[in-house]
């Protein structure tokens, strides 16, 4: 494990996290209140600072769990982060949905879409951290 590489791809991802995070939300909420009616609400702002916090945390987390993994995981290079992705979507965004529908009213429709857009922010933010943290000696 690099440490040098696990630091850099550690702020990267958690800053990249912050970002889609709040992209994501934001069009996930549009696309509830645009298609199907359903207004988006915010958070408390003490939930939004603690959640900003999580995500940092999230993003060294990937990292690390990325690092551990990685030589098991099939393809090289960016397309490791793909497998990685899918992954990671099924266990934190899969998990959740599943998780709400049982044990909230959420809107279905609005799971749903979190279900969809999650699955964009997690092969993009674990796409990164394979690029980012990668063998030196890897190709493509």
């Amino acid at each position: 494990m690099n440490g040098k590489r696990l630091i850099t791809a550690g702020i990267a991802t958690s800053f990249l996290f912050l970002i889609l995070d709040a992209l994501f939300g934001v069009l996930g909420g549009i696309i509830g209140d645009a298609v199907f009616g359903i207004p988006a609400g915010q958070p408390p702002m003490e939930k939004q600072t603690l959640g900003l916090l999580f995500e940092l945390v999230n993003g060294f987390m990937l990292v690390v769990i990325y690092a551990f993994i990685h030589p098991s995981l099939p393809e090289k290079g960016w397309r490791k982060g793909l497998s990685y992705g899918l992954i990671v979507w099924g266990l934190r965004v899969v998990m959740w949905a599943f998780s709400t529908y049982m044990l909230t009213d959420m809107s279905p429709i609005m799971i749903g879409i979190t279900v969809f857009t999650g699955l964009i922010e997690m092969l993009i933010i674990c796409v990164a951290v394979a690029v980012i943290y990668r063998d030196k000696k890897q190709n493509g």
